[in-house]
């Protein structure tokens, strides 16, 4: 029992070292929990198979560098058969560096943890472990809750944080979807996706195409989405975006063609008809470029170091202002947007 409260005084914690999270994959995968879920056979245990290859071999991960280490791999759907098959049909060579396989292991509930810790305590390199599926180490005789989803996941998170391990977790998603949120498509509650530290969604094109995307988002890393292709039972990267590259994709070509004016000219204002003709542009009405710039004027224009304000008044009508703010021209010093 912890009978006092632990506080660090937030002036202390500004000029205290402390260590970012390590990452198990550069860019991609960090240490602590992370889970995987895709539909039935969309190809989510040839990646995972794949991962804990690349990592015993030090070998690079969908474009990604790799942190060398043992690995773990629980496959409790397969049997040493077809693990057997899909190793044939992924490895080239037979020095796999430190990957050992199971098929079976104890629940969550019969002592899973401390199995994998006295593997921990033998092993100390070991950098990864994963669990193919989660499914299968809960048990099915729990209630379906947000209270036991998130006790679940917080006991492999505990483990994990106590050793500085990446353990990935494979699951399912449910049958209906989510146009709101992806993520909400996984299956269970929010206390899953609420306690892992990073949440990968393999998302196929249809049944039978060999391209999907990966869409990665995490406590550690900011959004990105992976455009991949399956071949020669491995998952190859084809492109990646970042979270900026994704908006400036869906960005009206007309904000684009805005900030150059704005900067050529340092400052303007008038109506959206008159700006409009300024640009010569009639790809869009003087009511939508106003939702547009109103949209934007937080995100992409304040990037830019625009500042934009809106009056209405009897004598002028509707009018719009901006003016070049040269002490926040572009984003911490860096360039602005690019297309």
């Amino acid at each position: 029992m912890i009978d006092n409260l632990m506080f660090i005084d937030a002036q202390e914690l500004l000029m205290t070292p402390v260590n970012k999270p390590q990452f198990l994959v550069d860019d991609l995968i960090p240490s602590g929990v992370s889970i995987i879920a895709g539909d039935e056979k969309a190809g989510k245990s040839w990646m995972m198979l794949h991962l804990a290859l690349c990592v015993a071999q030090g070998k690079d991960f969908l474009g990604h560098h790799v942190n060398q280490g043992i690995v773990f791999y629980l496959s409790l759907e397969d049997s040493i058969g077809r693990l057997q098959d899909r190793l044939f049909k992924l490895a080239d060579e037979m020095s796999f560096g430190k990957l050992y396989l199971s098929t079976k292991c104890a629940s969550l509930a019969d002592g899973l943890i401390e199995q994998l810790t006295r593997i921990v305590e033998r092993m100390p390199d070991v950098r990864l472990f994963i669990i193919d599926t989660l499914q299968l180490v809960r048990g099915s005789d729990k209630d379906i809750s947000y209270a036991n989803d998130y006790a679940d996941i917080a006991k492999i998170k505990e483990f994990a944080m106590e050793y500085g391990l990446s353990i990935f977790l494979v699951h399912h998603l449910r049958k209906q979807g989510d146009s709101r949120n992806m993520f909400n498509r996984f299956n269970g509650t929010k206390g899953i996706t609420g306690a892992v530290d990073t949440m990968f969604l393999l998302d196929k094109e249809n049944e039978y195409s060999d391209k999907a995307t990966l869409c990665i988002k995490g406590r550690d890393l900011q959004y990105r989405e992976l455009t991949i292709r399956f071949t020669d039972f491995k998952w190859e990267l084809i492109s990646e975006k970042t979270l900026e590259q994704i908006s400036q994709e869906h960005t009206p070509e007309i904000m684009f063609t805005l900030i150059d004016f704005l900067k050529e000219r340092r400052s303007w204002r008038g109506s959206a008809t008159e700006l409009l003709e300024e640009l010569g542009d009639k790809s869009v009405a003087p009511n939508v470029l106003t939702k547009y710039v109103n949209q934007y004027r937080l995100s992409l224009l304040l990037d830019e170091g625009i500042e934009y304000t809106y009056r209405r008044n009897h004598s002028e009508g509707r009018v719009l202002s901006f003016q070049i703010c040269d002490g926040c021209d572009g984003r911490d010093g860096q360039e602005g947007y690019s297309r």
